[in-house]
């Protein structure tokens, strides 16, 4: 046993509205044609299938073609893409795979056991989170899963850096602790700003309350993850003309832009003096960051857009920044995403009642769906002004699964 390190952070949250909300598949068959062979590789998409991980080579015209050697055989599910490696996470190892110039899956090339390190007391890494930085050099995972009683102890996230040669060195450990018999706060997968010095996620897993909080991370100069000292937000402005005791917005997914700005997708909701707490439909916000890590809004009740996909499973922002993808068991929506300014509706419900699991964005302004349910995954060209779904899309895949059941790979 190595020897352990450990910050222990007391934080007392409560349980997620949208735990329901989050969605966590035989080797498909496509079809080639001349146009998809005679376009440059735009991307390389991955899938996450019982049988192992389906690598798609995406031309610029977003037509796929299935790897040679696809499903590639690796250990857990996906955890993360840096260009060099592919990372996946078992119960308790984390493993590391080279990527050929073709996006193949290589051999393994290092694995580490994430119990040989502070934060193993906290439990395994099994359906939790897990996120690289930008640079693709830190790699962060979650555990829990040890229980005190009927509650869950307390939830860590180990920080690792990912060597040249695929080996892993631990950098340390974080710990949320559970709070006067309640259940601690595990985050749901944070989003990256795009300094590389904050990440934001959704707190979850609380027991006996209904709302949730943002959970909010810093990143040390060597990689290692803390939390936001004294972290603030400013919220968008509620109805003042709504009843029954005060309202306010309750957060259950985000996504950063390359600009410092965040896209959230909030609940409102309010504490009648008598009965139970009462929700009103989702609504998406846009958040500015400054240099502390702190988050404004500008929104109010009244500007923000109501996304058609009322249960939220999957949110996406584009490369550039100037798109949000929206998706759950109601479909696929699409919106403009303004910086600081209020988010506008830009499409109608797409693939109405075909439930979105996972969604994700090349640099060549494409757009990829996947449903679990459907074992489809949709290919769109999205721009600022248009949006068409690929000739071709859907492609069949079975028995895809996953927190990060698809990733894609950028190619230029």
């Amino acid at each position: 046993m190595k020897k352990l390190h450990k910050a222990v952070v007391h934080i007392a949250l409560v349980a997620p509205l949208f735990a329901a909300w989050l969605a966590f598949t035989q080797t498909p068959v496509i079809e080639s044609s001349s146009d998809t062979k005679a376009a440059a590789p735009a991307a390389y998409v991955y899938v996450q299938t019982h049988q192992g991980v389906d690598v798609y080579d995406a031309a610029s015209n977003g037509k796929l073609t299935l790897v040679k050697g696809s499903p590639f055989a690796t250990s857990g599910q996906l955890g993360g893409i840096n260009g060099s490696y592919l990372l996946s996470v078992g119960t308790t190892d984390v493993h590391t795979y080279p990527i050929g110039t073709n996006g193949a899956v290589g051999k393994q090339a290092s694995e580490v056991n994430t119990q040989d390190y502070s934060g193993a007391q906290c439990g395994n890494t099994t359906g939790l989170p897990t996120f690289l930085d930008h640079t693709g050099k830190n790699f962060y995972l979650q555990l829990s899963g040890v229980f005190n009683g009927g509650s869950v102890a307390c939830v860590a996230w180990q920080s690792y850096k990912i060597n040249s040669n695929g080996s892993f060195d631990f950098l340390g450990s974080m710990e949320y602790a559970g709070y006067q018999g309640h259940d601690a706060g595990g985050s749901t997968l944070p989003t990256v700003n795009s300094s590389d010095k904050f990440a934001y996620g959704i707190f979850s897993e609380f027991a006996g309350y209904s709302d949730t909080a943002f959970a909010t991370l810093t990143r040390a100069s060597n990689g290692d993850l803390g939390v936001i000292g004294n972290f603030k937000e400013t919220d968008p402005k509620t109805n003042p003309a709504l009843a029954d005791g005060p309202w306010g917005y309750y957060p259950f997914d985000v996504q950063a832009d390359p600009s410092e700005h965040l896209a959230v997708a909030l609940v409102p909701i309010n504490f009648p003096l008598e009965g139970q707490q009462q929700y009103g439909p989702p609504q998406l916000a846009s958040y500015t960051i400054n240099s502390a890590g702190t988050i404004t809004s500008t929104n109010t009740w009244e500007n923000m857009p109501t996304p058609a996909v009322t249960s939220i499973g999957a949110m996406s922002m584009s490369t550039s920044g100037k798109l949000l993808a929206v998706g759950g068991a109601q479909g696929l929506q699409l919106f403009h995403f303004n910086g600081a300014s209020p988010l506008t509706t830009f499409s109608k419900l797409l693939l109405p009642g075909t439930e979105i699991d996972q969604l994700a964005w090349d640099n060549n302004n494409h757009l990829y769906a996947l449903s679990y349910k459907s074992g489809e995954l949709y290919v769109y060209t999205v721009t600022p002004t248009s949006y068409s779904e690929v000739s071709g899309s859907p492609y069949k895949v079975a028995n895809t699964y996953g927190l990060s059941g698809l990733i894609v790979v950028p190619k230029s």
